[in-house]
């Protein structure tokens, strides 16, 4: 955290306490103040004492060594005070000074690191300044199974050793239960040899009351009675100092509290080398390797313990072996760790049992349970799974708000480091489970015979929750649960995967159903389409319904996707469904996806049929809500209207486009739905650049831009993108236009989007067009070549790619080759129900002038009709590029010249048709 030096005393307070690792808590019994004095302090709800911040607070936070931040503390304390800052500060620590005995060295009793500490170098630091420098005399290391916590505190030790006049004495305590043999255990370490007839306790407070040591009392959370045992010592002997290790604080006012994170990825990764090198020397850090090391220590957690052990392993299985063995029983591969580790260190399961068996028994019925949790979990889902929160056999959600013991029992678990607690960027608690410790929890779970009961529960706990989501998406409060369910994505994937390894596909079909509109929003349909393709073989198991939504889900996502073209098998099946299907109001959802990919001179007829279709769906009762976006009245009959709009605008029918247009905008607005609205206002800024008014065309799409970011739909921000570009660009506005289409280039790289980087690159290669830059105009038209358009736009976007090469010929002045690509344009373009409009009507007509009059006549006429002759591969083949022609699979030279074609056909731009 960076600091600021300017901030008043009360931030200033607070930052340099989190810069220390404390909480109000720990600084209070540092300096022997409340709790609420220091959230005063730091609120600046109480003054400051001067001399207190100079001789207690500045020792207390470890500020010796940084004058700078100290002297800036104590000037912000005076400010506070309405004082002068003093000219000179003297800093001292308030630790005991060190008596240097000449005849006797402190007895230093510390095991020597058999290997180098890796990744812990700040906290090193950081811990020696809150040992030396606090007035509280236990700080205690706390964490989960296998993080590092002894070597940390010994590292600590190490460095501090030196202060502690009668040295440093290490204490195992792993074995120990019971306080009388702690104590015990204590002076054998201080004193071995001295013999007492007294108990243990009061022997081990008279060896200690008058000697200044440093007890690293380690593995301190199986003993019951050992806080109070500690209480008593800090209390009679004010000279003892001690660095404890536990699972969990010991909740003494005294006790400042340090929470051991993992490692950061990049020393876990130099630990797994290191490690590794050790078993086999030829082993090294590749950038070959580095990821995939990187993928096996972040599931390890990057846990120092489990990286050792996984590392050992590097003699029987490569680095992707162990990857693999990770994903499937990690903790079966974390064994046999070096002989001289204790025995709770050698076997990770066996360091997390130990910790396991400590703990109540529904404290360990709930860490079973919690294994079920992927990617973590809130309140709500925790009380739905634990609680089992049915009524009459309807599965609700709790409000958030769950009962004591449940409540007890997690702030149990976290209190011993077994669950992680998080704050979220929007401010809510959000809990999680280490992944080994996860695969611990879920291997009990089935040991006890309860997985099946507590994974059912978890799937109808996020079936409800993506249910209940979907009905918020298409809203006002979209984005909120757009958030909430975006944290919930894992434990969905983890539902889904187990219906359907159990073989229980029509649970999987409605879980589906649940997420499809929220993965298609967040342009995840890839991932749908992948889903669904492991569903589709069970979808004759599932009722006629069902299984007619399930596949237009899925021809719904796989439209406009690379690798699921071939469709036609699904679309044949959904029109025999479609026969069978009495329900108005499912047929007006399946025509909405089948139109949208619909191109023949019946398209606007069918949808004129699809509306009337969903305004009859409109008037009738809804669906069964557990059919989500079918059952969405609202959204099928706009939805309908904007595909209606589309194919007028696509088709020149601009006058009967615009009253559609309109409604579906102000259908869209009036239902609040902000991640919708941006379609809306493209179908209307597209109709605006196709009857010429740019500057219209303009302000639609940049409130498609805006809306977009704000609801960071980065799938319409690109779209938006590029049409807001290619606009500017026809105003003149290269500057502007290049800005916007390298943004959308991002992007589309990004996500991926194959359709939007064939736009993409078609637009740059016109904006350089424009600009004369022949060259790259042609480098950024070729690079459109390696993606196909929109399935529902082959045809005009082949035309277009064609009609753009002849434009970059006429300009580069290979006239008769231009004359040839316009000659195959026109016998295009008269197969198509689509028209072209706007600007680039005038740019095609200019560039066709200037080959007619560069040209003689016949020669003219000559290479027109050899271009009209030609196959579509000939076209690409001979005199555009090699390859190119799969870039569409029809051949113009054989198709019969559409019916409904507008004479006066004003022409559309270069791929501007929206998808």
């Amino acid at each position: 955290m960076a600091l600021s030096s300017s901030l008043s005393f009360g931030p200033l307070l607070r930052q340099l306490r989190k810069q220390a690792g404390m909480t109000q808590r720990d600084l209070a019994a540092a300096l022997g103040y409340s709790i609420a004095l220091i959230s005063g302090l730091e609120k600046a709800q109480r003054r400051p004492d001067l001399q207190a911040v100079t001789e207690r607070f500045i020792p207390a936070l470890g500020l010796q060594d940084d004058p700078h931040m100290a002297a800036a503390l104590i000037e912000q304390a005076a400010l506070a005070r309405g004082e002068r800052p003093p000219a000179l500060v003297t800093l001292q620590r308030t630790t005991q000074v060190t008596v240097q005995h000449t005849l006797a060295e402190p007895v230093t009793a510390l095991p020597a690191p058999p290997t180098e500490l890796i990744g812990r170098a700040a906290a090193v630091n950081q811990l020696c300044k809150r040992l030396l420098g606090h007035g509280g005399r236990l700080l205690t290391l706390v964490g989960p199974p296998g993080v590092g916590k002894t070597t940390l505190a010994l590292a600590v030790a190490r460095e501090v050793q030196h202060h502690y006049r009668d040295g440093v004495h290490f204490v195992p305590l792993a074995a120990v239960s019971d306080p009388l043999v702690m104590a015990a255990t204590i002076i054998g370490a201080v004193a071995p040899g001295d013999v007492s007839t007294k108990p243990p306790e009061t022997q081990l407070i008279e060896l200690l009351r008058r000697r200044s040591p440093l007890l690293i009392l380690d593995n301190l959370e199986q003993i019951v009675g050992a806080a109070p045992l500690i209480g008593t010592l800090l209390a009679e002997c004010p000279t003892v100092t001690i660095l404890a290790t536990s699972r969990e604080r010991l909740h003494l006012r005294a006790e400042q509290r340090y929470k051991v994170p993992p490692l950061d990825l990049a020393a876990a990764v130099d630990l797994f080398t290191q490690r590794a090198q050790a078993m086999d020397s030829d082993f090294v850090l590749t950038p070959q390797n580095q990821p995939t090391l990187e993928a096996i220590c972040k599931r390890l957690d990057c846990l120092p313990l489990a990286i050792e052990l996984c590392a050992a392993q590097i003699e029987l299985f490569a680095p992707v072996q162990l990857l693999t063995q990770l994903h499937a029983h990690p903790l079966d591969l974390l064994v046999d760790g070096a002989n001289d580790l204790p025995p709770q260190h050698r076997i990770l399961r066996v360091a997390i049992e130990r910790s396991y068996r400590l703990l109540r028994g529904e404290e360990q019925s709930l860490l079973r349970c919690l294994g079920v949790f992927a990617g973590g979990f809130a309140l709500a889902e925790l009380a739905a799974v634990i609680e089992e929160g049915t009524e009459t056999g309807d599965w609700r959600l709790h409000d958030g708000m769950i009962t004591q013991p449940l409540f007890a029992n997690l702030q149990s678990l976290i209190g011993k480091s077994l669950v992680r607690a998080e704050t979220t960027a929007t401010g809510e608690q959000r809990f999680l489970l280490l992944e080994t410790i996860r695969e611990f929890a879920l291997e009990q779970l089935w040991a006890h015979g309860e997985d099946a009961e507590v994974r059912q529960r978890h799937y109808l706990t996020y079936l409800h929750l993506f249910r209940t989501g979907d009905s918020y998406l298409r809203g006002p409060k979209a984005t909120t649960w757009m958030v909430r369910l975006e944290s919930e994505q894992e434990n969905l994937r983890y539902a889904l995967q187990w219906k359907l390894d159990t073989k229980q596909p029509i649970d999987a079909a409605w879980l589906l159903m649940a997420v499809h509109y929220f993965w298609f929003t967040c342009t995840q349909r890839y991932e749908a389409g992948q889903w669904l393709v492991k569903l589709l073989p069970y979808r004759h198991q599932l009722p006629i319904d069902l299984r007619l939504i399930t596949l237009i889900n899925f021809y719904g996502s796989a439209l406009e996707l690379e690798g699921f073209q071939e469709l036609d098998c699904y679309k044949n099946e959904l029109m025999e469904l479609l026969d069978d299907c009495a329900d108005v109001r499912l047929q007006a959802a399946a025509w909405y996806f089948l139109l949208f990919s619909a191109t023949s001179s019946q398209t606007i007829t069918m949808t004129e049929k699809s509306v009337a279709s969903a305004r009859a769906a409109y008037s009738l009762p809804p669906l069964d809500r557990k059919f989500c976006i079918a059952a969405d009245r609202d959204y099928i009959l706009t939805a309908n209207l904007w595909v209606y709009g589309r194919r007028l605008i696509d088709q020149g029918e601009f006058a009967r486009a615009m009253p559609v247009a309109t409604e579906t905008l102000q259908l869209l607005r009036k239902q609040g739905n902000q991640l919708t609205i941006p379609h809306g206002l493209a179908s209307l800024g597209r109709l605006a650049i196709f009857q010429g008014d740019l500057a219209k065309a303009y302000t639609y799409f940049h409130e498609a831009v805006t809306i977009a970011k704000i609801f960071q739909n980065r799938y319409m921000q690109c779209s938006s993108q590029l049409f807001a570009g290619l606009v500017t660009l026809y105003q003149g506005e290269t500057v502007t236009a290049l800005q916007l289409l390298n943004e959308s280039l991002r992007l589309s790289l990004e996500m991926q989007e194959i359709f939007l980087l064939a736009r993409t690159y078609t637009y740059l290669a016109e904006l350089s067009l424009l600009e004369g830059d022949l060259e790259q105009a042609q480098h950024w038209w070729t690079q459109s070549l390696a993606y196909p358009t929109f399935p529902h736009q082959n045809a005009i976007g082949a035309f277009t790619r064609v009609l753009f090469a002849a434009r970059l010929a006429t300009a580069q002045q290979q006239h008769r080759r231009a004359a040839t690509l316009f000659g195959y344009a026109s016998r295009m373009y008269s197969h198509l129900y689509d028209v072209i409009a706007g600007p680039i009507r005038t740019l095609a007509d200019a560039a066709l002038a200037t080959v007619q009059a560069a040209l003689d006549p016949a020669v003219f006429a000559e290479a027109f009709a050899a271009g009209q002759q030609m196959a579509f591969k000939e076209v690409f083949a001979a005199i555009l590029m090699p390859g190119a022609a799969d870039i569409v699979h029809h051949d113009y030279s054989t198709s019969k010249p559409s019916s409904n074609k507008n004479n006066s056909k004003p022409l559309l731009p270069a791929v501007c048709t929206e998808p």
